[in-house]
């Protein structure tokens, strides 16, 4: 559609042992002739993407929250450290530097609550405008759980004053964005699937599909919660993206996925701060 635009925005990385994304990545499996490998301490961008639309401007996910390091659990801190990042790439400083506020924001759509994604939806908790959009199984599985833990954060999601919204199966949010429904990340994890006028589709993934590892060897992680559902959803994210020849974008990576003659294939990176039309 005309006059869409999606800016990817980078706000830093965490690290984490690759094996924790990608679990049984054939690379890193021990074999007779190769009894010894080294582990890999990698580089896992945060990323969100800022997408203006004529009806209304979207925010896909809201990244990591400034006080992480007071909020989240000492697993979540072992595990996946925020430690790449300057105060510039958060995401309220990013916003500002697009001359944006919460305020302008009409939706923030969490593709599902984990801390790396859902950790600034409380910066909405005084725009009752903005529609905060989740998953309706997410956000049960969420609400419901006794404690902290899977990384999960009650904090991120149990918020007074944010106005959330939650959705059931695959949505139209506005004219050519639908929400996709792609649960076994977790219960309710959500993509998104955007028609460009010059850039064709796009499908921005979230952690239905981490990184262009996941895509291509379609190896699951162990952080999820359905390893079954989640090969079902890559298979509906390859589906679409055959059905429309669009670029996938993963969760947590610069490096694109693609089916066939993409109108972006010979772009094999993210244009982080660019932007698609």
């Amino acid at each position: 559609m005309r006059g869409i635009t999606i800016r990817p925005l980078h706000h830093g990385n965490m690290h984490v042992d690759l094996e924790l994304l990608v679990t049984g990545h054939p690379e890193l499996m021990l074999t007779k002739s190769q009894p010894k490998k080294n582990k890999v301490w990698c580089e896992v961008p945060s990323l969100t993407f800022l997408i203006d639309h004529p009806d209304g401007r979207i925010l896909f996910d809201a990244a990591i929250h400034r006080h992480w390091e007071d909020q989240w659990l000492p697993e979540y801190k072992e595990l996946a450290p925020y430690d790449d990042y300057t105060e510039e790439q958060l995401l309220e400083n990013t916003l500002k530097r697009h001359k944006l506020g919460p305020e302008d924001i009409d939706y923030v759509f969490l593709s599902h609550l984990h801390v790396d994604h859902a950790g600034n939806a409380k910066l909405w908790n005084t725009c009752p405008s903005t529609r905060v959009l989740v998953h309706q199984d997410e956000y049960a599985a969420a609400a419901n759980m006794p404690r902290d833990e899977h990384f999960f954060l009650r904090c991120d999601y149990d918020v007074p004053g944010v106005n959330f919204c939650t959705l059931s199966g695959d949505n139209e949010i506005l004219k050519d964005v639908h929400a996709i429904s792609v649960p076994g990340h977790t219960a309710g994890t959500m993509a998104l699937m955007v028609h460009l006028e010059h850039a064709g589709t796009v499908i921005l993934t979230s952690d239905a599909c981490y990184r262009k590892d996941s895509y291509d060897y379609e190896v699951g992680s162990i952080i999820s919660n359905d390893l079954i559902r989640w090969k079902q959803s890559l298979h509906k994210i390859k589906m679409l993206a055959r059905a429309h020849n669009a670029c996938v974008m993963p969760g947590h990576d610069h490096t694109l996925c693609h089916e066939g003659e993409t109108p972006l294939r010979d772009e094999p990176k993210l244009r982080v701060e660019g932007t698609y039309d």
